[in-house]
Formats: C-alpha cells, sequence, structure tokens
C-alpha cells in the first residue's frame, strides 16, 4: 500500500514540475527576444491610445479578477497611479502594486513606473508604443526591470519579471478584445 502512495505521489509531483515547466516555455515563447510584447489591434492609434491611457478604460482591461483604481478619471497626466489590489483565494491580502504615470504623449506612447505601497524604490518600467499599420494599429510593450543588478539577476526576480510580461501580454490582448468588440480573453 505505501509503494503505491508514494509511485502515486511520486506521479504527481513530476506532473507538477512538468507542467511548471511547460507553462513557463510557452509563456516565454509568446514574448519577443528582447521580453516585449506585440498586438496588432484592429483600430486606429487613437482610437487605441483613448482606451489605453484612460482610467475609466483601464478598469476594465487592466489586471482582470482583480481590483483595479484610479487617481483620476479620464486621460492620464503624469503623476497619475494605476493601483491594483491582488485578489487571492487564500484569504491572504498581498500588497497592492501601483503604477505611476510617468509620460503620456498622445496616440503614441504611455510610460508607467511599477511600485508596491511599500517600497520607496520602482521595480519596474513598462514603455507602450503605438504605431499605425494599415488600419490597424500595433502596440508594442516593452518592460525593463529598475531592480539593481545584483536583485536583477535571481531567479525570483527573473520569474516577477517574466510574469509582469506575461501580465502585459494579457492586458494587450484584453485590451484588444475590447476595442475590437470581443468577449473578454479567456484566461489559461
Amino acid at each position: 500500500m505505501l509503494k503505491w502512495v508514494g509511485g502515486c505521489l511520486a506521479v504527481v509531483v513530476v506532473l507538477v514540475i512538468g507542467g511548471a515547466w511547460f507553462a513557463l516555455h510557452t509563456m516565454r515563447e509568446s514574448l519577443t527576444a528582447d521580453g516585449s510584447t506585440r498586438v496588432a489591434i484592429a483600430a486606429t492609434p487613437q482610437r487605441v491610445f483613448a482606451s489605453l491611457a484612460d482610467g475609466d478604460s483601464a478598469k476594465t482591461w487592466m489586471a482582470q479578477g482583480n481590483t483595479v483604481t484610479t487617481s483620476r478619471r479620464g486621460r492620464f497626466q503624469p503623476g497619475d497611479s494605476i493601483r491594483i489590489a491582488l485578489r487571492t483565494s487564500l484569504g491572504l491580502k498581498p500588497e497592492p502594486m501601483i503604477w505611476e504615470v510617468m509620460e503620456v504623449v498622445p496616440d503614441q506612447r504611455l510610460v508607467l513606473r511599477l511600485r508596491s505601497s511599500s517600497a520607496r524604490g520602482e521595480m519596474a518600467i513598462r514603455r507602450d508604443s503605438l504605431v499605425a499599420a494599415g488600419d490597424s494599429t500595433i502596440v508594442l510593450s516593452k518592460l525593463a526591470s529598475t531592480l539593481p543588478d545584483s536583485a536583477r539577476s535571481s531567479t525570483a526576480a527573473e520569474m516577477m519579471m517574466s510574469m509582469f510580461q506575461m501580465q502585459s501580454k494579457l492586458e494587450l490582448e484584453s485590451l484588444k478584445a475590447r476595442i475590437e468588440g470581443r468577449g473578454p480573453v479567456p484566461r489559461r
């Protein structure tokens, strides 16, 4: 009986490790070599930017499933903030993430800085650039870590940046679905 239970446990452990590796591998393949994300949206840059850089709109496509609050209604201005309170099923209350608006160039670029509510420094910078491509708009989202080199090279920091990069891609896919009039993007 113990051999059977031990064998089942070993199979479960192998499946969990294999699933985690497959998920990480799939996630990294969906990003470009430099970790940026490109999403084509069937709309003009003006329309895409109107949804990308608007506090009311951000609540509908950003960090779905979590509580998103913004410091401003309407178009973002430098200094505005987007607060994301993560929802967990374990009853834990993780510290919220705060994206601070650094730069707004209408119809071209939105730059955000990520910090935690208790951390004094920034953790990452997200630059969303828009480029017209025929009757569509390409949104290029690049996330760069601003952690010190000693912290950036750790496995935990690499996993955190990969998670933020994937979240950026999911958010842009959700923005695309919203603009193009489709339902929400299913989470995998």
